[in-house]
């Protein structure tokens, strides 16, 4: 979220989904963690994002990110629209601009296949009626 400009925040840990074994590596250049994720929702969502000449790698889109977020923190369900804006305004401290930007149709067309669907409808449903 931090590469798309949606959180104002520092990165201190680079966060990327796999389909291989969840891992967590410290190194002196950075953390990196590794969260599995299942077919076929590991691949919704993903760009591939030139960096440099002849460097690019595979980023989440904003709406992917966003949703990984969702599924990758430990104990968060989402059950109404006032508890989804808190944890968008003022956990993740998202810009409110952006909540008017993300395609919900897109994020629609995952949550079947994804993992804690009711959190994600429900992030649907609140960001439908701002």
């Amino acid at each position: 979220m931090s590469y798309w400009g949606i959180i104002p925040e520092r990165v201190y840990e680079v966060s990327s989904i796999t389909l291989k074994s969840s891992k967590k590596y410290k190194t002196p250049i950075g953390r990196f963690s590794y969260r599995s994720m299942p077919v076929p929702y590991y691949s919704f969502g993903i760009r591939s994002i030139a960096l440099a000449p002849g460097q690019v790698a595979l980023v989440a889109s904003p709406e992917k990110a966003l949703c990984d977020k969702i599924i990758t923190t430990s104990g968060l369900s989402l059950r109404s629209p006032a508890q989804t804006r808190d944890f968008l305004l003022d956990d993740l401290r998202i810009d409110k601009e952006w909540l008017h930007k993300f395609n919900l149709k897109e994020l629609k067309s995952w949550i079947e296949d994804a993992p804690k669907k009711q959190s994600l409808r429900m992030l649907v449903k609140t960001l439908e009626k701002l």
